[in-house]
């Protein structure tokens, strides 16, 4: 199995650098020779603090925008939008600083440099020679002990300096054995790309950070001014650990830092390097080992960035980079952990882009797209915590901008559970700021996580009573139209069609927010089965689901994406909003429903492949539920481009994947890593129609493999292999007596399923 990143040089900028995570403290290393850097994150380190923006005159501009788009006044009721009903940008993921390891004395010209990640142990490891000394350094991330270890080894004693810097308003002092960091975010700092709109602002409420190194050698440790010299060294090991003061999304952060985060590194410097590091590779080898693949290539020695770069991609390649978005998903996504953002945990820049915040247009929701798929549940959890919380602040905005009932959220949620509309009255922030969907998009992660694990305690008291609430506000705000029932007005996220000699992006209803609806209520009907409720929400959910789907098919086969067939504006936009039904949501099968299945295939060919690579990740995704693996690992090979990310002229060119596999927007957006995740896996199983499908997607190019571990819905764990294209041998197991429908070459076989009893079916 391919589990290791391999280069034969140190990392120059961020997409070269390898990342290690616990889900909370986040480091990129660089692996330089001269001076190592090491960027540090933590989750909860934000810009801003508790408390949304309302927008006076909201929910006027909206009712009178839905007048107008009624009318057929489609660009005035853009106007409107823009002007009365988007609020103020959210809040900003941030850095909590960087280490700096600087080796005096050095004449530099180091051979023979190897530096590796280890996907199955979490560990990065740098070997060099450089003036006749061998070194060997060693790092990684603890979950059990929430730290970060370094431990540096050389032939002959040497000289460190250790420096740092912090977030913000910052200090960086030293002790003789310790480097402190504190720092403190800004309460107000707005995106990159409007950072001229209003200025930083500390006012001594925004969330505070204390980062500690503690240095153990076999030398000698003394301070200097912001620095601690480590003398005449052969081993030094360094412990880091981060306390923050964030206490929750409804809080101010005013929880103590800096006596918190010196007492457990002293403690933690008690256990041995050793004793930590077992631990830490016990964890998440349980995780990384759930699943084990072979696609049938050959695991290969070379230097990754170089493999990256070939214009033919071998098998092995697929096979990392599958491995390397489950190895992201322990990194980033651990229970207790905050759900992952646009960039993971990882992130550098003050203005990071897009704030490396919550995207809930498609962004953050991808980000969980293979986890449970992946056997790893408890790394589910951060996102069921993230919809608990913006089902709270929801509510304010559902009443506020739409005096409606239950909740609602935006585009755009940061660390304080915002859900107002941004936009800020920009011209055009409709595109993006308009769009009420995503909390119903968010319904859909805690109905699979019951599907997942057949936890109905969790159904009952947390999926189901914040699907209901989310449902209230979706109740409250359609409109009866033509005998549907529609989102009215309503955009499909960032894009926009031409109408009457201009463009605009609010149409009468979309594809998109009708399937999240239909998915959300759906699924609230089969939460109300197995709960045994029935009641007047549950029957007013069954009357009202056939008025939701609009689905109709354009003039070249397409799925239209809009309440009438517009002039595109751009036929290759990223988004493919209008294809939600087929994935992530389940209204659209190639069995169930093959006349809007093809409608969905045209559209693909419409758009093309090439794109962001997110949006190539979606596409993954997408061609492996129309049952073409051919097309889908096209797809792959395409996002494995090797992006060059020196290049600035590239941001909106077309996606790939940087020399570290991050994936490449570009810029760097960790979710594109996840999509293509998930998608590869639903080239060996589907579970859709009722049933398991077993290797609906099979690529002709993987003729011999097999897929061990996977979790489908049920809590059943499947293990694949294949020979010469042909299903060769299928185990399943579940903790839980059950009957389940496999699907196997199109054929269905009921099978009876005994609790912990492996199950032999081919």
């Amino acid at each position: 199995m391919e589990n290791i990143l391999k280069y034969g040089m140190s990392a120059r900028v961020f997409e070269e650098a390898m990342p290690l995570g616990n889900g909370q403290l986040g480091a990129m290393v660089y692996g330089r020779t001269d001076k190592e850097r090491i960027s540090l994150n933590h989750d909860t380190l934000w810009s801003g603090k508790p408390g949304q923006t309302m927008v006076d005159g909201a929910y006027e501009a909206n009712e009178l925008a839905k007048q107008l788009v009624m009318e057929g006044k489609n660009g005035d009721a853009q106007w409107k939008l823009e002007r009365g009903f988007s609020g103020t940008w959210l809040n900003s993921y941030l850095f909590l600083g960087t280490l700096y390891i600087e080796r005096l004395g050095s004449k530099g010209n180091p051979t023979s440099y190897i530096r590796t990640l280890d996907l199955e142990n979490s560990i990065v490891n740098v070997k060099y020679t450089e003036d006749g000394i061998n070194f060997e350094r060693e790092y990684f991330v603890s979950f059990p002990h929430n730290c970060m270890m370094v431990k540096l080894h050389s032939s002959e004693p040497v000289t460190y300096e250790l420096t740092g810097d912090c977030i913000g308003k910052s200090a960086v002092t030293a002790s003789p054995d310790k480097l402190y960091l504190v720092g403190e975010c800004p309460s107000q700092i707005a995106p990159e790309y409007a950072s001229n709109e209003k200025p930083i602002i500390y006012d001594g409420e925004g969330v505070k950070v204390t980062g500690i190194a503690k240095i153990l050698c076999d030398g000698k440790s003394e301070y200097g001014w912001e620095k601690v010299i480590i003398k005449d060294s052969t081993d030094v090991t360094l412990y880091f650990c981060a306390e923050t003061s964030f206490v929750a999304f409804d809080k101010l952060p005013n929880k103590p830092t800096f006596k918190p985060c010196l007492e457990r590194i002293e403690k933690l410097s008690e256990k041995s390097y050793n004793s930590i590091r077992a631990d830490h590779i016990r964890d998440v080898t349980e995780l990384y080992n759930r699943v084990s693949v072979d696609f049938g290539g050959e695991v290969s020695d070379r230097f990754t960035n170089e493999r990256l770069a070939d214009e033919d991609k071998e098998i092995g390649l697929c096979e990392l980079l599958y491995n390397f978005g489950r190895y992201l998903i322990i990194a980033s996504s651990r229970e207790g952990s905050k759900a992952t953002n646009l960039q993971g945990i990882w992130n550098e820049k003050f203005y990071p882009a897009w704030s490396s915040n919550y995207t809930v247009n498609i962004n953050t929701e991808m980000n969980y797209w293979p986890v449970l798929m992946s056997n790893l549940v408890n790394c589910n959890l951060p996102i069921v915590d993230l919809v608990k919380n913006v089902s709270v602040n929801g509510e304010e905005t559902a009443k506020n901008f739409y005096h409606a009932k239950g909740f609602t959220s935006h585009h755009n949620i940061d660390l304080w559970a915002n859900t107002t509309p941004v936009g800020n009255k920009r011209a055009g922030c409709a595109g993006y700021a308009y769009w009420n969907g995503s909390s119903g998009w968010l319904c859909r992660h805690l109905f699979e996580h019951y599907e997942y694990t057949l936890d109905k305690k969790f159904l009952a008291e947390t999926a189901y009573p914040i699907m209901k609430k989310c449902a209230e506000f979706y109740l409250d705000i359609m409109t009866e139209y033509d005998n549907k029932l529609i989102v009215c007005p309503s955009t499909s996220p960032e894009n926009a069609f031409n109408k009457d000699g201009y463009g605009t992006s609010i149409a009468l209803y979309t594809a998109m927010s009708q399937g999240i609806v239909e998915d959300l209520f759906r699924n609230i009907t089969e939460s109300a089965k197995v709960l045994g409720i029935d009641d007047g929400f549950t029957r007013e959910i069954e009357a009202k689901t056939p008025m939701l789907n609009v689905y109709e098919i354009g003039s070249d086969g397409q799925l239209l994406e809009y309440d009438e067939e517009y002039e595109e504006r751009d036929i290759h936009h990223r988004h493919v909003s209008h294809l939600y039904g087929m994935y992530p949501g389940t209204l659209i099968t190639t069995e169930s429903t093959p006349e809007l299945a093809q409608a969905c295939r045209r559209t693909l060919e419409r758009r093309g492949d090439e794109s962001t690579g997110w949006s190539m990740g979606w596409k993954v995704c997408l061609w492996s539920k129309l049952k073409d693996g051919d097309r889908a690992l096209k797809l792959v090979k395409t996002q494995l481009k090797l992006v060059d990310p020196t290049n600035d002229d590239k941001v909106w060119e077309g996606g790939g994947t940087y020399a570290n596999m991050f994936d490449a927007h570009p810029p760097f957006q960790i979710d594109g890593n996840f999509g293509v995740t998930a998608g590869i896996t639903q080239m060996f199983l589907q579970c859709e129609d009722g049933k398991i499908k077993i290797l609906p997607a099979l690529p002709s190019e993987f003729k011999n493999g097999k897929i061990c571990g996977l979790l489908a819905k049920g809590n059943i764990k499947v293990d694949i292999e294949w020979k010469d294209s042909k299903l060769s041998s299928l185990k399943l197991s579940t903790p839980t007596d059950q009957t389940a429908i496999i699907n196997i070459d199109g054929k269905d076989i009921k099978v009876e399923l005994t609790a912990n009893k492996e199950l032999i079916v081919a």
